[in-house]
């Protein structure tokens, strides 16, 4: 049988792909889908390799669809990626030479060899040296044909000489993004710029040109995932491209449930980058402020009052679009017309709807003191009178919600506002206090027990 070797010719430079579609993933992986091409294959049974894949590459995922239903007989990966490691831990009994920090040189067999230290066997002595002590390792040998990158090699049969095209599908390691939103308030009628962002990080060893990206909203279930380990060659079965077609649309199907963001140019995406695109185009939108004081039953104290931000998903309100999850930073545009940080929360992934809090530090000219007036404790029960006051000196209006925790069987007696009961442990009271005014409240709780 005539067997032929045909090596993909790349028109870029080393280490580099060309017009991939790339699906990343929030879990630090990507599914990258690799327009692959052979030109001139010989007739008859030929192996063909491609080498230009990343170092943390799924070994168990790669598999390579053909046009006119050319079938592939088998298919390996060759991982076995030069590493110093493994390379003189199988020299253990060979003869090397060490030196160390210092300049001396130590010499004989090499009987251990780990993370922690060097062990050798010299003419009349055993020596044991650190590994942080050592500088330089000798020995005498030759690497043939090292490889850096895991390498795919397929057989395929084909019947008359012709240009061999397809699409290479794999998953990988070393990809990542993550949402980051600017939200831009003029502080003067709770009116806001929403800026939806991504940042997209590129660390494998790989560097992506013309690459068409799309970002996945979610966290996938995974049964386990495997990376090139040590080992000269893996193995999986033969598979046609009509079969490798049917898993991709299965693997479409399962994102159903999930959120794609396809950008809309393609984009260089190099090694070591980290590339900032817009998600949307800059919202402008509406918010609401309160102003939180929450407290557990037997606290006693004072201090400054959180600020809460509360933004609702929806086209009345510039937005009614699926938000994925992200870091929010927060800016105030001062009365000096500057632009100044004011705070950063993190964004739960919110759908079309939703509501959005987030925390924005704690105000200044804002302050609540919560006071124990009496407590009582009997063998069958338990009774405490509560005051809170909340003081506004700043120069507007404002929203407050003072939040109560108490937990076991209990109930609220003479209270002096309206409160809600939110759960079994919480109860809260909403306030609308005047500028430089301030409120207080009075409640008691009691507890019963047998």
């Amino acid at each position: 049988m005539r067997k032929s070797v045909c090596l993909l010719m790349f028109s870029l430079l080393l280490g580099q792909a060309d017009q991939a579609i790339m699906t990343l993933y929030k879990d630090g992986f990507a599914l990258v889908k690799q327009p692959v091409n052979w030109p001139n294959v010989p007739p008859g049974v030929s192996t063909i390799e491609y080498d230009q894949l990343p170092s943390r590459l799924f070994i168990d995922s790669p598999f390579l669809t053909l046009q006119d239903e050319i079938v592939v007989r088998w298919q390996r990966i060759n991982s076995n990626i030069f590493s110093g490691e493994k390379f003189f831990s199988r020299k253990l009994g060979k003869y090397v030479e060490i030196k160390i920090s210092g300049g001396k040189t130590y010499e004989g067999i090499l009987l251990e060899y780990n993370n922690a230290k060097v062990t050798l066997q010299g003419k009349s002595e055993v020596l044991s040296i650190p590994r942080d002590k050592i500088e330089l390792i000798f020995t005498e040998d030759r690497i043939e044909n090292p490889r850096f990158k895991p390498t795919l090699i397929w057989e395929i049969n084909l019947e008359k000489s012709m240009q061999v095209q397809g699409e290479l599908i794999y998953l990988s390691a070393g990809f990542d993004w993550n949402a980051v939103y600017r939200l831009v308030m003029n502080g003067k009628d709770n009116q806001a710029n929403l800026v939806p962002e991504a940042i997209i990080s590129n660390r494998s060893d790989v560097d992506f040109s013309d690459l068409t990206l799309q970002l996945v909203e979610g966290e996938l279930h995974r049964a386990g995932q495997k990376k090139i380990s040590s080992g000269s060659q893996q193995y999986s079965r033969a598979q046609s491209s009509r079969l490798a077609s049917s898993s991709v649309s299965a693997d479409q199907k399962s994102l159903g449930d999930y959120h794609i963001y396809t950008l809309s140019e393609v984009l260089n995406f190099m090694r070591d980058d980290n590339i900032t695109v817009q998600l949307y185009n800059p919202r402008v939108i509406n918010y609401e402020k309160t102003y939180i004081f929450e407290n557990k039953e037997r606290s006693q104290r004072e201090e400054p009052l959180v600020v809460e931000l509360k933004i609702i998903n929806s086209e009345e309100n510039g937005l009614g679009i699926p938000l994925p999850a992200g870091k929010v930073e927060m800016y105030l545009t001062s009365k000096g017309g500057s632009l100044e940080f004011s705070g950063e929360d993190y964004l739960v992934q919110t759908p079309k709807e939703g509501t959005v809090l987030l925390t924005a530090g704690r105000a200044f000219d804002i302050t609540g003191k919560r006071t124990i007036l009496n407590y009582d404790r009997q063998r069958n029960s338990e009774e405490a009178s509560i005051q809170i006051q909340i003081k506004n000196i700043h120069d507007e209006d404002i929203q407050v919600r003072v939040v109560e925790h108490i937990s076991g069987d209990w109930v609220i007696r003479d209270a002096s506002s309206m409160y809600t009961k939110e759960d079994a442990t919480t109860i809260y009271f909403p306030l609308n206090i005047d500028a430089e005014d301030n409120k207080i409240i009075t409640y008691t709780y009691r507890k019963e027990w047998k």
